[in-house]
């Protein structure tokens, strides 16, 4: 909501990355508010992340219609209508109590989640970062692997080896220059992260 009000004061153009939001009616919320007292132009969800479809879709949203038109006016029209009547399809078959069923589910699930992960964690020595505002994503410290062969990456290629899609091992460690500039911890939202 202070991006979006400091955006509309410098004139800047403010895109969210809404990949999983659309699922917690917090951030839906915390976007209404951003649009209504500041600017957000457009704010992007994928689809494989909030309706279980296929990977290939997005929805491209904002308060403003005409900012819609232009942007469908940009596309070429080549890609594979797919990802529409997935989407469609699943809609249509939740039906509205459906699908708030399944956010319903998703809160509780949550919970249970970040309940199992942190036993885990405190039995590898570990611990569940805790990070009261995210109710999407949960973060869990590597430290007792950190310096090991072959390292936490190769754990990150162990769960997707076994269809366990969705995680992220960040070291914090990877440099990257980008645009001539150089980033520290390549990969995280912050260079030092104070785990």
């Amino acid at each position: 909501v202070e991006v979006a009000r400091l955006c509309a004061e410098l004139g800047v153009a403010h895109l969210v990355n809404n990949a999983y939001g659309l699922q917690c009616t917090k951030i839906a919320a915390l976007l209404s508010e951003a649009a209504r007292v500041g600017r957000l132009d457009a704010f992007v969800q994928s689809t494989d992340k909030n309706f279980m479809v296929p990977v290939g879709g997005a929805v491209v949203a904002s308060a403003s219609e005409a900012f819609i038109d232009r942007v469908s006016t940009t596309y070429a029209g080549r890609a594979s209508g797919s990802p529409v009547l997935d989407v469609l399809i699943t809609l249509l078959g939740w039906g509205r109590q459906g699908y708030r069923a399944l956010l319903k589910e998703r809160k509780l699930l949550f919970e249970v989640f970040r309940t199992k992960l942190s036993e885990l964690a405190s039995r590898h020595g570990e611990r569940v970062l805790l990070i009261p505002d995210n109710r999407i994503s949960l973060a869990m410290t590597l430290d007792t692997i950190a310096e090991t062969k072959p390292g936490p990456t190769f754990l990150g290629s162990m769960l997707f080896s076994r269809c366990c899609s969705g995680n992220r091992i960040v070291t914090g460690r990877g440099e990257k220059e980008v645009g001539g500039i150089r980033f520290r911890g390549y990969g995280a939202h912050c260079d030092t992260y104070p785990h």
